[in-house]
């Protein structure tokens, strides 16, 4: 064997050391040494698994040591000197014999801390590999085995092994080339293997790691920032296989279930903020609430217990909302909450003199014991169990001791009746609804919204419905028989002083005689889409209420779907082709839908659009809609492309305009006419009462033979009621 001289560097001892160098009088060529004297004074290893975690910065070239509690995001200093001079990083807990190990910047080496928080530089002989990566700032200490690994950007992932004096440093075999990803910490799964870590940046991915061969396999993007970015230099697990992130910037720990299919990184508390950061945790102790804390107790869906991330406050003194706080496990969800359960109400430092009543200001009466804080408000105006961010009254206001005065707006858009509130004073100023914080309280309070003085407009009245009818081949006039969609509809405005608020539909499917698929739709005309407050619309389809949005993007209108597919509600019957439009095809069966829009700002009764709005129909994307329709939309299905409307309605932003002019249509755009041909027919009607229908391929100008004149008059004023002189042979009955 070729041999070199080993070269021994001497270091001021840390505690009371001597040198050791039998046995490496010779190494292979290839490999370098960090050689420093062993301990005969070893600080103890820490007990058992601790429930802290552990966080390492350098905020003036000194590495401190911090024990954060994760519950609250509360922590203290346990070393403000752990005997370096420059950086310890890389940092993981080693379950095997209760140290942690990191690499130290100040040696080039592996370092062991025990119970005093003091660095012990372990002797390593590094591999060619390991000896030109240089420092490194992600490790961490496996779970199943006593060994460090660290990774290093485009050098790849090393070990060194832990037991006994020999502790060689190589490089994992083809790590190199998957070392690609930009992490500046990962941890190991307490159960699986792996080591986990999200990237950091603007986009944080989540990444799966095989410590065998260091490929990353991206699982899910679980977290995104508009502006800036994230530096996550603390990750760490629990028991659960939940990776908890701690962002250099602001301190937030985020937490993530890694074995979740859509993994999420859910903001959990607020801790310590460092331009360098390293964090270590034992992966199998729990995460402690902690003993001194404070919890909500609104409805569990609002975020009360701690396994849904509650709010929860650590309690220091000087620092409350009114004068009572009291300490909890866990929160206390109502009906069971602690101040029923033990008879002391600590909910005293809001008082609400007013009331809440939609539309209207409330005011708020806030005491406060401490300064330096903020106050953070919710209510659940929309009452789905949940604080959303439309829901925030109150944001980060500056609070002194005493009581102050604020006042709120109740939105138009709040639902009335019994909701809840949750108040958060911290020292903290961004809070969310939920997770911990290391000082303050959270106060939570049931309260009751109200509306008076509300008028009900109904069109065409409270018990009657206007109906729509269709021609379907557009351009082209088709057989006329307006019958290939009939709908019926009634519409309520709700309104205060002349001021309307909210909007209602209740609508239904009358007949359907074309085998072409079609949808329903209202755009209400001048009413910007972001004017609608998309959160609170409520809506079902056949009794079933929905849960995804009817409020169509992209428009600069509000533009409302009821269904893309008006065939997914109703079959035709037995021998039959269409639905209620041929000889005994009839029925009572009517497919209903019923939806409520509130306003974001109340509109005046004299800017709403004119009664009925705009009701059209379109075609169903990706089924077919005539050879006619395709050759406008370029030999594709037209989908959303093609709207059909009431005669001089403007089609949405979804239309296309190309439409407009071809074959039967006669369309002046710049004149504001639409949907009409030469003679004033259009493709859509209205009829506003009951209307019986023509059926199948009688056109609706023989079966009412005064409809010719109306249409031929663009002012409306001839025949105007032509609807109620029919040829009944010529209609559909069921």
């Amino acid at each position: 064997m070729q041999t070199l001289n080993t070269t021994i560097v001497n270091v001021k001892p840390l505690h009371s050391q001597i040198i050791n160098i039998l046995g490496l009088s010779s190494i292979a060529i290839g490999t370098s040494m960090a050689l420093f004297s062993a301990n005969t004074n070893a600080a103890e290893p820490f007990n058992a698994c601790p429930t802290e975690a552990f966080i390492i910065q350098t905020p003036a070239g000194i590495p401190k040591t911090f024990g954060v509690e994760l519950g609250t995001g509360s922590y203290s200093v346990l070393s403000p000197d752990m005997g370096l001079t420059k950086g310890f990083n890389g940092v993981g807990f080693s379950y095997t014999d209760n140290y942690l190990y990191g690499w130290d910047y100040q040696h080039g080496t592996v370092g062991k801390v025990g119970e005093d928080y003091q660095v012990e530089p372990l002797t390593i002989v590094k591999d060619s590999s390991a000896a030109a990566a240089g420092n490194f700032y992600v490790g961490d200490v496996a779970i199943n085995e006593n060994v460090w690994y660290g990774y290093r950007k485009n050098q790849g992932l090393f070990t060194v092994p832990l037991d006994g004096n020999n502790h060689p440093m190589n490089i994992v075999p083809g790590s190199k080339t998957n070392a690609t990803y930009n992490v500046t910490d990962f941890a190991f799964h307490p159960s699986n293997g792996f080591l986990y870590a999200v990237t950091n940046g603007s986009t944080g991915n989540l990444l799966k790691i095989d410590p065998t061969t260091g490929a990353a396999e991206t699982l899910a993007t679980v977290i995104t920032k508009s502006s800036g970015s994230f530096t996550f230099g603390a990750q760490f697990f629990d028991p659960d296989g939940n990776l908890y992130l701690s962002n250099n910037g602001d301190g937030n720990v985020y937490k993530v279930n890694v074995e979740s299919d859509n993994p999420t990184a859910e903001l959990f508390s607020y801790g310590p903020s460092s331009s360098s950061n390293d964090g270590a945790r034992c992966a199998l102790a729990e995460v402690p609430v902690g003993d001194n804390v404070d919890f909500g107790d609104a409805p569990d869906s609002y975020g009360t217990l701690i396994d849904s991330n509650g709010a929860r406050h650590n309690m220091v003194a000087g620092m409350s909302l009114g004068s009572v706080i009291d300490n909890e496990s866990d929160g206390y969800p109502a009906p069971l909450s602690d101040d029923e359960s033990d008879g002391i109400d600590d909910e005293d430092g809001i008082s609400m003199p007013t009331g809440f009543e939609v539309g209207e200001e409330a005011v708020l009466l806030i005491t406060v014991e401490g300064d330096g804080a903020y106050i953070n408000g919710w209510i659940d105006w929309g009452q789905d169990g949940q604080f959303d961010s439309e829901d925030q009254v109150i944001i980060a206001r500056s609070v002194s001791s005493g009581t102050s005065t604020v006042t709120i707006n109740v939105p138009n858009w709040a639902k009335t009746g019994a909701t809840w509130s949750r108040f958060r004073l911290s020292s903290e100023a961004s809070l969310l609804p939920t997770g911990g914080v290391s000082d303050g309280e959270v106060e939570d309070y049931p309260i009751t919204v109200t509306e008076t003085g509300i008028t009900i407009s109904y069109y065409p009245s409270s018990s009657e419905y206007t109906t729509l009818a269709y021609e379907d081949l557009y351009p082209f006039q088709g057989d006329f028989d307006m019958n290939d969609v009939v709908m019926q509809l009634r519409i309520s405005q709700y309104s205060k002083n002349d001021m309307v608020r909210r909007v209602g539909f209740d609508a239904q499917l009358v007949a359907m005689g074309a085998w072409y698929h079609n949808g329903f739709a209202v755009q209400l005309h001048d009413i910007g889409r972001g004017n609608v407050q998309e959160s609170a619309i409520e809506w079902s389809a056949q009794g079933v209420k929905q849960t995804s949005s009817p409020l169509e993007d992209g428009q600069t209108n509000a533009v409302l779907l009821f269904t893309e597919d008006l065939w997914q509600h109703v079959t035709a019957g037995n021998g039959c082709e269409y639905f209620r439009t041929e000889p005994g095809c009839g029925t009572q069966y009517r497919a209903t839908w019923q939806m409520t829009v509130p306003f974001v700002d109340s509109v005046h009764v004299d800017d709403m659009p004119e009664f009925p709005y705009d009701p059209f129909i379109f075609a169903t994307p990706g089924t077919d809609h005539s050879l006619a329709a395709k050759n406008i939309t370029d030999g594709k299905n037209p989908g959303r492309k093609l709207e059909i409307h009431l005669k001089n309605k403007a089609p949405t932003d979804k239309f296309d305009t190309r439409f407009l002019g071809m074959h039967d249509d006669a369309s002046t755009a710049s004149q504001g006419h639409y949907f009409q041909d030469q003679n004033g027919m259009s493709w859509a009607i209205e009829v506003p009462d009951t209307w019986q229908h023509p059926a199948e391929l009688q056109r609706v100008d023989a079966a009412y033979v005064e409809f010719i004149e109306f249409a031929a008059d663009a002012s409306g004023e001839t025949k105007p009621y032509w609807y109620l002189t029919a040829t009944d042979s010529l209609l559909f009955k069921d």
